[in-house]
């Protein structure tokens, strides 16, 4: 089950966990697209890839970057439904 939603036969056959693994970081920064490719304002696109480490946006983010970003999540959450513990 999926955001309330149950799977059907073929995600239950396996289809979830293929998108899980392609949509997976290790998958995702080893695509060549993104070790090489730019995006349309010139950024490389492998800089949006560092370790994948869970908690390192704490070597990088500013305790006021933080407070902006969880009020910016919560204000774009606010009428979804949808609950997240912030972990930030």
């Amino acid at each position: 089950m999926f955001l309330g939603v149950p799977f059907t036969e073929d995600e239950e056959g396996g289809v979830v966990e293929e998108i899980a693994k392609v949509c997976s970081f290790e998958n995702l920064k080893e695509l060549e697209v993104n070790k090489k490719g730019v995006d349309v304002i010139g950024i490389p696109h492998k800089d949006f890839f560092r370790k994948g480490k869970v908690g390192d946006w704490n070597n990088y983010l500013t305790p006021s970057m933080v407070e902006r970003l969880e009020k910016l999540i919560q204000q774009k959450l606010e009428n979804s439904g949808l609950t997240f513990k912030l972990s930030l």
